[in-house]
């Protein structure tokens, strides 16, 4: 961990250079507000700061229905942020307004962005020509896996002992604290899956690789969609055919995914996983609440899969 702080660091350094940003918070009397881009990582730094005095932590963005990727920074984020000390973003590609927020370098706050140096779900096969889906490329859903979130919360907490030096050794033990509870939640979620391992799942979701890859499943189909979007007549009548070749009778998708589509997949046989993709909570919800929900998302997989049983054994 010391050795991923240290660089963690450094890359902050680098970032704030580049960002001209004025506002580093040094004498431990002194507050700090700082925004996280979306609401993952504004759990996830919930974490690290918590109980710290003086220091304010809010989301810019409010809940989402669809991909976090697609989010444009509007006029009142903007004006959010003009008091801002620090934003805490993702980067590698989960904030489609990374550049712009880099731009303000001196007129606007410290930018941090904690995906740098993670080790990221195809980060190895970038995008190629400009036609090409943001769904290709490095996948920055890193938050989806427990595993993936320790190493976010690591980086937050080397961020905001460059921010705010004064309470550096609290930032490191909360950290730490949030990395025990987050072992102990993988190790209750994966005794849960423990007889799924190994099984075959369609991904309609790009985040959901990060949850495939922390219980052992296996990818029998991966269907590219945008997080909310429908699928109806011809593309869904495709669906369906695509899917009686993927020998998998469960299928992992987002929350917000359309009712239609879900009932039409059931309707079809399969057993569907609506798993939390974090984008539609709000401020006030914090690393409490992530933790609920990955807890929830792992039993929606193990109901997902008994049902599926339950219908074989039917049959």
């Amino acid at each position: 961990m010391r050795r991923r702080i240290a660089i963690v660091t450094l890359i902050l350094c680098i970032l704030t250079a580049l960002t001209g940003c004025k506002r580093l918070v040094e004498p431990e009397n002194q507050s700090i507000s700082v925004y996280a881009s979306f609401w993952p990582v504004y759990a996830l730094t919930d974490a690290v700061m918590d109980g710290v005095p003086d220091a304010e932590l809010h989301v810019m963005a409010q809940p989402q229905d669809g991909c976090l990727r697609d989010y444009h920074i509007s006029d009142w984020d903007a004006a959010m942020l003009a008091n801002a000390d620090a934003i805490i973003i993702g980067g590698h590609g989960l904030e489609g307004f990374e550049s712009a927020l880099f731009s303000l370098e001196e007129n606007g706050p410290a930018v941090s962005a904690v995906l740098y140096n993670l080790e990221l779900y195809n980060q190895d096969k970038p995008a190629d020509g400009e036609s090409e889906s943001h769904l290709d490329g490095a996948n920055p859903h890193l938050y989806m896996s427990i595993d993936g979130a320790k190493e976010i919360i690591d980086s937050v907490a080397a961020t905001m002992q460059s921010l705010d030096p004064g309470y550096a050794q609290r930032y490191i033990q909360n950290a730490q604290t949030a990395d025990a509870r987050l072992d102990q939640l993988l190790t209750d979620n994966r005794a849960l899956l423990a007889d799924c391992a190994g099984c075959r799942v369609v991904l309609m979701n790009e985040a959901m690789i990060y949850a495939v890859n922390d219980y052992g499943l296996e990818v029998a189909d991966w269907i590219d969609r945008e997080s909310g979007e429908g699928l109806y007549g011809n593309e869904l009548s495709q669906l369906l055919e695509r899917l009686e070749s993927a020998d998998a009778k469960v299928i992992l998708i987002e929350k917000q995914a359309p009712q239609a589509l879900t009932d039409a997949l059931e309707a079809a046989g399969y057993a569907v996983a609506r798993l939390d993709v974090f984008s539609a909570h709000r401020e006030g919800e914090g690393f409490e609440t992530y933790v609920e929900q990955q807890s929830a998302n792992a039993q929606a997989i193990f109901d997902a899969f008994a049902r599926a049983a339950s219908t074989e054994d039917m049959n």
